[in-house]
Protein backbone atom coordinates (compact mmCIF):
# COMPACT_ATOMS: atom_id res chain seq x y z
CA UNK A 1 0.00 0.00 0.00
CA UNK A 2 1.66 3.17 -1.29
CA UNK A 3 1.59 6.56 0.75
CA UNK A 4 -0.93 8.43 -1.17
CA UNK A 5 -3.56 5.14 -0.72
CA UNK A 6 -5.42 5.74 2.29
CA UNK A 7 -7.52 2.74 3.50
CA UNK A 8 -11.55 2.72 2.39
CA UNK A 9 -11.08 6.01 0.81
CA UNK A 10 -12.59 5.60 -2.97
CA UNK A 11 -13.51 8.00 -5.40
CA UNK A 12 -17.07 7.54 -5.25
CA UNK A 13 -16.52 9.17 -1.58
CA UNK A 14 -14.70 12.01 -2.75
CA UNK A 15 -17.19 12.65 -5.30
CA UNK A 16 -19.89 12.71 -3.17
CA UNK A 17 -18.39 15.12 -0.64
CA UNK A 18 -17.40 17.45 -4.11
CA UNK A 19 -21.01 17.31 -5.21
CA UNK A 20 -22.16 18.34 -1.54
CA UNK A 21 -19.78 21.00 -1.35
CA UNK A 22 -20.12 22.81 -4.96
CA UNK A 23 -24.32 22.47 -4.26
CA UNK A 24 -23.94 23.42 -0.82
CA UNK A 25 -21.92 26.09 -1.68
CA UNK A 26 -23.94 27.37 -4.35
CA UNK A 27 -27.26 26.74 -2.75
CA UNK A 28 -28.63 25.10 -5.03
CA UNK A 29 -30.52 21.80 -5.61
CA UNK A 30 -29.54 18.78 -7.56
CA UNK A 31 -32.83 17.96 -10.08
CA UNK A 32 -35.24 18.79 -7.28
CA UNK A 33 -33.38 17.20 -4.66
CA UNK A 34 -31.65 18.36 -1.46
CA UNK A 35 -27.99 18.63 -1.75
CA UNK A 36 -27.49 17.27 1.01
CA UNK A 37 -27.81 13.86 0.07
CA UNK A 38 -24.88 13.71 -2.56
CA UNK A 39 -22.57 12.25 0.43
CA UNK A 40 -25.22 9.30 1.42
CA UNK A 41 -25.34 8.41 -2.41
CA UNK A 42 -21.53 8.20 -2.60
CA UNK A 43 -21.46 6.42 0.75
CA UNK A 44 -23.97 3.85 -0.02
CA UNK A 45 -22.15 2.96 -3.60
CA UNK A 46 -18.69 2.43 -1.89
CA UNK A 47 -19.88 0.37 0.78
CA UNK A 48 -21.73 -1.73 -1.51
CA UNK A 49 -19.20 -1.99 -3.93
CA UNK A 50 -16.57 -2.50 -0.89
CA UNK A 51 -19.21 -5.15 0.00
CA UNK A 52 -18.31 -6.56 -3.27
CA UNK A 53 -14.89 -6.65 -3.16
CA UNK A 54 -15.19 -8.42 0.19
CA UNK A 55 -16.67 -11.85 -1.73
CA UNK A 56 -14.18 -11.55 -4.80
CA UNK A 57 -10.90 -11.19 -2.83
CA UNK A 58 -11.16 -12.42 0.43
CA UNK A 59 -7.90 -13.57 0.06
CA UNK A 60 -6.93 -9.35 0.73
CA UNK A 61 -7.74 -9.61 4.72
CA UNK A 62 -5.88 -12.94 5.06
CA UNK A 63 -2.19 -11.28 5.93
CA UNK A 64 -4.42 -9.44 8.29
CA UNK A 65 -5.96 -12.19 9.77
CA UNK A 66 -2.86 -13.87 10.01
CA UNK A 67 -1.32 -10.93 12.13
CA UNK A 68 -4.71 -10.71 14.38
CA UNK A 69 -6.84 -13.62 14.43
CA UNK A 70 -8.91 -12.61 16.72
CA UNK A 71 -10.30 -10.24 14.56
CA UNK A 72 -12.50 -13.38 12.54
CA UNK A 73 -14.03 -14.24 16.37
CA UNK A 74 -13.49 -17.58 15.73
CA UNK A 75 -14.46 -18.66 12.09
CA UNK A 76 -12.56 -19.27 9.83
CA UNK A 77 -11.35 -16.67 7.50
CA UNK A 78 -13.17 -17.49 4.56
CA UNK A 79 -16.65 -17.38 6.30
CA UNK A 80 -15.71 -14.58 8.04
CA UNK A 81 -15.45 -12.24 4.95
CA UNK A 82 -18.30 -13.39 3.14
CA UNK A 83 -20.30 -12.65 6.17
CA UNK A 84 -18.55 -9.44 6.76
CA UNK A 85 -19.67 -8.60 3.02
CA UNK A 86 -22.81 -9.69 3.81
CA UNK A 87 -23.15 -7.55 6.88
CA UNK A 88 -22.00 -4.68 5.10
CA UNK A 89 -23.80 -5.00 2.06
CA UNK A 90 -27.22 -4.85 3.72
CA UNK A 91 -26.16 -1.64 6.42
CA UNK A 92 -25.61 0.06 3.39
CA UNK A 93 -28.32 -0.80 1.56
CA UNK A 94 -30.50 0.07 4.67
CA UNK A 95 -29.16 3.93 4.12
CA UNK A 96 -31.54 3.89 1.37
CA UNK A 97 -34.91 2.98 3.61
CA UNK A 98 -36.37 5.34 5.72
CA UNK A 99 -35.38 7.84 8.35
CA UNK A 100 -34.97 5.32 11.39
CA UNK A 101 -33.53 2.45 9.28
CA UNK A 102 -30.94 4.76 7.49
CA UNK A 103 -30.03 5.90 10.56
CA UNK A 104 -29.79 2.74 12.59
CA UNK A 105 -27.68 1.78 9.76
CA UNK A 106 -25.39 4.69 9.82
CA UNK A 107 -24.80 3.92 13.72
CA UNK A 108 -23.89 0.61 13.09
CA UNK A 109 -21.00 1.07 10.26
CA UNK A 110 -19.79 4.03 12.04
CA UNK A 111 -19.34 1.97 15.01
CA UNK A 112 -17.26 -0.60 13.00
CA UNK A 113 -15.19 1.70 11.30
CA UNK A 114 -14.50 3.95 14.68
CA UNK A 115 -14.17 0.58 16.34
CA UNK A 116 -10.94 -0.56 14.27
CA UNK A 117 -9.04 2.37 15.49
CA UNK A 118 -8.36 0.88 18.40
CA UNK A 119 -6.90 -2.16 16.67
CA UNK A 120 -5.12 -0.47 14.10
CA UNK A 121 -4.24 3.37 14.90
CA UNK A 122 -3.89 6.69 13.73
CA UNK A 123 -3.26 5.61 10.10
CA UNK A 124 -7.08 4.01 9.73
CA UNK A 125 -8.64 6.73 11.34
CA UNK A 126 -7.18 9.15 8.73
CA UNK A 127 -8.72 6.42 6.18
CA UNK A 128 -11.94 6.12 8.11
CA UNK A 129 -12.56 9.51 8.43
CA UNK A 130 -14.25 10.82 5.49
CA UNK A 131 -16.49 7.59 5.95
CA UNK A 132 -17.03 8.54 8.99
CA UNK A 133 -17.98 11.70 8.19
CA UNK A 134 -20.72 11.03 5.72
CA UNK A 135 -22.24 8.84 7.68
CA UNK A 136 -22.58 11.18 10.65
CA UNK A 137 -24.51 13.72 8.28
CA UNK A 138 -26.53 10.68 7.40
CA UNK A 139 -26.75 10.09 11.32
CA UNK A 140 -27.99 13.34 11.35
CA UNK A 141 -30.17 14.37 8.48
CA UNK A 142 -33.22 15.81 10.06
CA UNK A 143 -35.53 14.94 6.30
CA UNK A 144 -39.15 14.18 7.07
CA UNK A 145 -39.40 11.43 4.71
CA UNK A 146 -42.83 9.21 5.42
CA UNK A 147 -42.28 5.81 5.74
CA UNK A 148 -44.52 4.35 3.06
CA UNK A 149 -45.21 0.85 4.69
CA UNK A 150 -47.84 0.01 2.03
CA UNK A 151 -44.14 0.03 -0.72
CA UNK A 152 -42.34 -1.74 1.93
CA UNK A 153 -43.16 -5.67 0.38
CA UNK A 154 -40.80 -4.31 -2.57
CA UNK A 155 -38.10 -3.72 -0.27
CA UNK A 156 -36.69 -7.36 -0.70
CA UNK A 157 -37.22 -6.91 -5.04
CA UNK A 158 -35.04 -3.79 -4.06
CA UNK A 159 -32.35 -5.68 -2.53
CA UNK A 160 -32.01 -8.42 -4.83
CA UNK A 161 -31.72 -5.96 -7.71
CA UNK A 162 -29.20 -4.05 -6.17
CA UNK A 163 -26.88 -6.81 -5.17
CA UNK A 164 -27.59 -8.36 -8.74
CA UNK A 165 -26.35 -5.04 -10.34
CA UNK A 166 -23.67 -4.58 -8.21
CA UNK A 167 -22.46 -8.23 -8.61
CA UNK A 168 -22.68 -7.69 -12.17
CA UNK A 169 -21.13 -4.08 -12.56
CA UNK A 170 -18.04 -6.02 -10.47
CA UNK A 171 -17.22 -8.91 -12.20
CA UNK A 172 -18.01 -7.55 -15.61
CA UNK A 173 -15.70 -3.81 -14.83
CA UNK A 174 -13.12 -6.49 -13.65
CA UNK A 175 -13.90 -8.54 -16.35
CA UNK A 176 -13.28 -5.60 -18.89
CA UNK A 177 -10.30 -3.77 -17.23
CA UNK A 178 -8.54 -6.98 -16.29
CA UNK A 179 -9.26 -9.26 -19.25
CA UNK A 180 -10.40 -11.72 -16.73
CA UNK A 181 -13.10 -14.46 -16.83
CA UNK A 182 -16.23 -13.27 -15.32
CA UNK A 183 -16.59 -16.39 -12.92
Amino acid sequence: MGIWRLPSCRLSDLLGVAAYLALVGGQTDFFGKRSDRRPALGRRITLMWASIEKWAYPEWSYPLFIQHPELTMGFTADFFMRAAGAVEFALAFALMWTPLVRRVGAIMLAAMFVSAVGEFGKIDMIGHSLIIVALAAIHRDDAKQPARLHHSWLLPFGYVASLALFLTAYYVGHAALFGTAIL
